[in-house]
């Protein structure tokens, strides 16, 4: 489904720059760690049946992060590449939902690829990651076509 996603970013001159990208949006999770415990459910019979016989092993906490790959819409080579620069290099990219609604986000600049279609048409593609810690993507792309 296309969404639109409004973004900002600090440019070299210390302005920021504005651009509204019509793109197709894959949600990506990344489970970078995990932890189980075992639990004996019978403790006064240790060794019924075996060493897990007795025991539960459950999962007790999982750290992931939420990531968005954006695809753009269209562009000229020299659009496509320019915005991608501007966006590796600039230090502050914001996600504009609302009029008040600004949130930081993080570029992947190992993500940033242009890629080349036909007719001298390229599209621009990368990956942002909320910033903070309580900074959950959750409805960040209110608006949506």
């Amino acid at each position: 489904m296309r969404e639109l996603v409004y973004l900002s970013w600090l440019n070299y001159l210390g302005g920021f720059e504005y651009w509204l990208f019509i793109t197709y949006v894959d949600h990506q999770i990344e489970v970078s760690e995990t932890g189980t415990t075992k639990k004996n459910i019978f403790a006064g019979w240790p060794k019924s049946y075996g060493a897990n016989a007795d025991t539960v092993t459950k999962q007790t906490f999982r750290r992931s992060k939420k990531s968005k790959l954006i695809r753009t819409q269209t562009f000229t080579r020299e659009q496509a590449q320019e915005i991608g620069e501007q966006l590796k290099s600039c230090p502050l990219v914001q996600l504009i939902s609302t009029l008040k609604d600004r949130r930081t986000v993080i570029i992947d600049t190992d993500s940033m690829v242009v890629v080349k279609g036909a007719n001298k048409i390229h599209n621009l593609s990368f990956t942002i990651t909320p910033c903070g810690i309580n900074s959950p993507f959750g409805e960040l792309f209110p608006i949506s076509r």
